[in-house]
């Protein structure tokens, strides 16, 4: 999170949305004094586990002074397509856990079952809000408050440059700052939807990410269809077919009886077993996007 007290502004850093290149670039010019910067690791005694403290979900931001900020401040953030996020939270985490690994990553590239692997596990540990895989949490984790929104003004990674360009304008930001932006800023080449070519990641995604397709508005794409070499090789292997499997039954929205399931957040009914139902409100509703919507 970067907070210019000077321009009356925070910036909420998304994981995995060009955020270390705008955290640089807004802090140009600022005096000293004027810039807050939340970033490393560290271990929170309220919350009684480690964090990371560039990306705090907003629920855990409440614990830090610093979120007065977004109560008095213009907020933006930065957003991206979910399926690519998810497959740059994969390449990330890689990347972070050895140098090895981080070779890899950074030379051929992520070998698919290392890929597979990372996100076969994500219910459980976005359920822990374990950092090392806070980069691939749903995008409304960092820009809303339960189902209220807290930016004003959202960025798109595919018109990064001219967005913040034309939000500079609006604001009357410094010279300065717009050259930066100008300079050392672009729009993202990806195309919306990214191409996905593994059903099981697609489905993921689509459970995974729910609230973040509603809420932004992204395109989920069509169902990905297997190759014919593809669907062989799977049927050779049950296991690489069904590598999602265990994942997709925690995400799966559906009612279910309450310990029938290890993980209960994503079902919209939980049903215990000597008669009370929890329902969730609106689960189908989406949420407001901005604090100006």
């Amino acid at each position: 999170m970067i907070i210019r007290h000077d321009l009356k502004l925070v910036f909420l850093h998304v994981p995995k949305c060009a955020g270390k290149e705008i955290r640089d670039v807004l802090l140009t010019g600022a005096a000293e004094g004027a810039g807050e910067s939340l970033f490393n690791y560290s271990h929170s005694t309220r919350l009684r586990r480690y964090v990371d403290l560039a990306h705090l979900p907003l629920d855990d931001l409440t614990h830090w002074p610093e979120f007065q900020w977004l109560e008095r401040y213009t907020v933006i953030a930065a957003i991206r397509h979910p399926l690519a996020r998810l497959r740059s939270a994969a390449n990330e985490f890689h990347r972070q856990r050895n140098k090895t690994e981080e070779a890899v990553v950074n030379g051929s590239g992520l070998p698919e079952r290392w890929c597979r692997d990372y996100m076969a596990g994500l219910p459980w540990r976005h359920a822990r809000r374990d950092p090392r895989y806070i980069h691939s949490l749903p995008i409304t984790t960092f820009t809303h408050l339960g189902d209220q929104p807290m930016v004003d003004y959202l960025l798109r990674c595919p018109s990064l440059r001219d967005d913040l360009l034309a939000l500079a304008d609006r604001l009357e930001w410094p010279d300065v700052l717009k050259q930066a932006i100008g300079e050392q800023l672009r729009n993202a080449s990806e195309a919306e939807p990214p191409a996905c070519s593994d059903p099981q990641e697609w489905l993921l995604a689509q459970r995974l990410y729910h609230r973040d397709f509603q809420t932004f508005g992204f395109a989920s794409g069509d169902t990905p269809l297997l190759g014919r070499r593809a669907r062989l090789m799977r049927r050779l292997s049950l296991a690489d077919r069904f590598w999602a499997a265990k994942a997709l039954e925690q995400l799966d929205p559906a009612p279910c009886e309450s310990h029938s399931r290890e993980l209960t957040a994503w079902t919209r009914e939980l049903r215990w077993h000597w008669g009370p139902t929890a329902t969730q409100v609106d689960p189908d509703q989406p949420w407001p996007a901005t604090r100006s919507c």
